[in-house]
């Protein structure tokens, strides 16, 4: 893998500051997810993207432009996930509650 070679040259010429940044890959960092592609599926409430995908490249505001727009549509889909959750839990206190009160109705019919 080219990206162990350049990692493993780094720490021939000693350049500790770099490999702080650049960290080992590990087989779990390149599993292909689709956090991003759809935050509403089953399973992805603790997903998190891998260290690489918030490096800042220094130089290329094209990339920082392009990852301050990825996190603020992140951001916005978590927070719309958020208020979508707080919603549901408003309606199903309601439901709970006119279900009591509809059967409560229902036994006053029967025993009338």
């Amino acid at each position: 893998m080219i990206y162990k070679k350049c990692r493993a040259q780094l720490s021939n010429l000693g350049a500790d500051q770099l490999l702080e940044k650049y960290r080992v890959l590990e087989k779990s960092d390149l599993k292909a997810t689709s956090t991003v592609a759809d935050p509403n599926a089953r399973g992805q409430r603790n997903s998190t993207l891998p260290w690489f995908w918030s490096l800042d490249v220094r130089g290329d505001p094209v990339s920082n432009d392009w990852m301050n727009e990825f996190y603020r549509v992140h951001w916005l889909r978590t927070k719309a996930l958020c208020d979508c959750w707080a919603e549901e839990i408003l309606l199903v206190g309601h439901e709970m509650r006119w279900t009591i009160d509809f059967l409560v109705h229902r036994s006053r019919t029967w025993l009338s």
